[in-house]
């Protein structure tokens, strides 16, 4: 936070709109990846089952852990851009109501992509592509923890363990978030200076008067 407080004005331009070219070239990349790894490896033409071929994109491998390793990288791009923003147009910047209104419109698309987006693509992937039902069992208590009672965790119930968890900790981080964020343009503390040592090893102390 303290580095990126004492970069210069011209610094924190050329950071930020690097930031933010590169997020929106590599979130470009990931929607497409996300979009063609979702496509089937086959399809029925006139009952008969066909690999299915895309042009130009087909080399994208297809199957549900590619198509979650695009939402990591559409993640990942988005906090890039996000923050290039703010590098280039808040941090360090007097602040107006203008500046303010659009650092409450970036903060504001921050916690959308955080607690609605990422929420509801784990929901949409866990339900679709992995199949998390009810009818499945993750996780099941041995009857003799349970004085002989049947125990069991469904899938279905693992994938809220999950998503509750998440939540959890991104409030936590957002918390520690911005708390940090206000000492961004205090100075740094300057490192204390040794006490001075006598001839014989000890530290010498100023007398009174």
């Amino acid at each position: 936070m303290y580095r990126l407080a004492e970069l210069t004005k011209t610094q924190r331009t050329r950071l930020g709109w690097t930031m933010m070219i590169v997020g929106t070239l590599l979130l470009t990349g990931a929607v497409l990846w996300i979009h063609f790894s979702s496509l089937p490896k086959t399809i029925f033409v006139d009952g008969v089952e066909t690999p299915l071929v895309v042009n130009f994109f087909n080399w994208i491998p297809r199957a549900w852990y590619w198509k979650a390793l695009g939402y990591l990288g559409a993640f990942a791009t988005s906090q890039l851009l996000i923050g290039g923003a703010a590098v280039a147009w808040v941090v360090g910047e007097k602040m107006t109501w203008a500046r303010a209104a659009f650092t409450a419109f970036l903060t504001w698309i921050e916690l959308v992509i955080i607690f609605g987006i990422v929420p509801s693509e784990w929901l949409s992937l866990s339900q679709t592509d992995l199949d998390w039902s009810p009818q499945k069992i993750a996780l099941a208590v041995p009857s003799w923890l349970m004085l002989g009672n049947e125990v069991s965790l469904s899938f279905a119930a693992l994938k809220d363990v999950i998503s509750g968890g998440y939540h959890v900790v991104m409030l936590g981080a957002a918390a520690v978030f911005a708390y940090q964020v206000q000492h961004l343009n205090r100075p740094r503390k300057a490192p204390e200076k040794p006490a001075p040592v006598s001839p014989y090893g000890r530290p010498l102390i100023k007398g009174g008067s």
